[in-house]
């Protein structure tokens, strides 16, 4: 990589730190507060910390790189022909935000012309505890660097499952199927889900068709960097243009397994 995107991407990830240094107390004030929760057009949720987040991260994004586009879940895209794009989900995991739960996350990624994510960033405002990963720079959790686990066998891999809402027709039989296989399943994490299989804790994730560039973006970077896999079910790999189904894993040996059993 060219020395001038290597001083860019250092300049990015510091703004991509100071954005989620902004979240964490947006996200924790209204997480403490009663009950606060809209439905979007298509039924999702939506509560005032979606909003005021994206507005902070924007605000500091128009004067911190000026030329960067930035698309983001609450307030839409201005991409155009920008040369990289900011990739913005103020709240991931709305849902169990606003009904008083703990997994969820703020996602940052920068992707380049091409989509490609070259940074990502998994924030837990509630935990203290921050994913993040740049190109060529590894992945990590605070301050300690991550590794994926060596597992790849699929019946014994630690597995996390979305939300079976998420999967219809023939991908809600192909997620029968694999909960079938894997003995160790939980469910419905979210994005924290895959930062626990950067850092060696899980071994596959999967999640269905309700995905969109702002949630998938972020996890990029951080699996990869660890070690690991993550694609859609096609084993495409992911970026600026991904929406739909993906599934992550420690190994290549336990991705191919469990896109075996998701194409069956």
């Amino acid at each position: 990589m060219p020395e001038m995107n290597q001083q860019l991407l250092t300049q990015a990830l510091a703004c991509a730190h100071h954005m989620a240094d902004l979240a964490r107390p947006l996200a924790r004030a209204t997480w403490l507060q009663p009950k606060d929760v809209t439905f979007k057009e298509d039924g999702s949720f939506l509560t005032r910390a979606d909003l005021a987040i994206e507005r902070s991260w924007r605000d500091h994004l128009y004067t911190a790189f000026p030329s960067h586009a930035i698309q983001g879940e609450e307030y839409g895209s201005n991409s155009g022909d920008a040369e990289y794009t900011w990739v913005l989900d103020p709240i991931d995991g709305t849902r169990q935000y606003g009904m008083g739960l703990g997994n969820f996350s703020t996602l940052i990624a920068l992707c380049d012309g091409a989509g490609y994510p070259l940074l990502g960033m998994i924030d837990l405002p509630l935990m203290d505890a921050r994913y993040f990963a740049v190109r060529g720079q590894g992945a990590w959790l605070n301050d300690r660097r991550l590794a994926v686990s060596g597992v790849t066998d699929l019946k014994q891999a630690l597995t996390m499952l979305a939300n079976q809402n998420s999967f219809f027709g023939a991908q809600a039989r192909a997620y029968e199927n694999l909960r079938a296989v894997v003995d160790g399943a939980a469910f419905d994490a979210g994005s924290p889900a895959y930062g626990a299989l950067a850092a060696g804790k899980v071994d596959l994730c999967l999640n269905g068709g309700d995905l969109n560039a702002h949630d998938i973006c972020a996890l990029v970077p951080v699996i990869e960097e660890a070690g690991g896999i993550i694609t859609n079910w096609q084993g495409d790999a992911l970026g600026l243009a991904s929406s739909g189904a993906i599934v992550a894993a420690a190994t290549p040996e336990l991705h191919r397994a469990a896109l075996a059993v998701l194409s069956v």
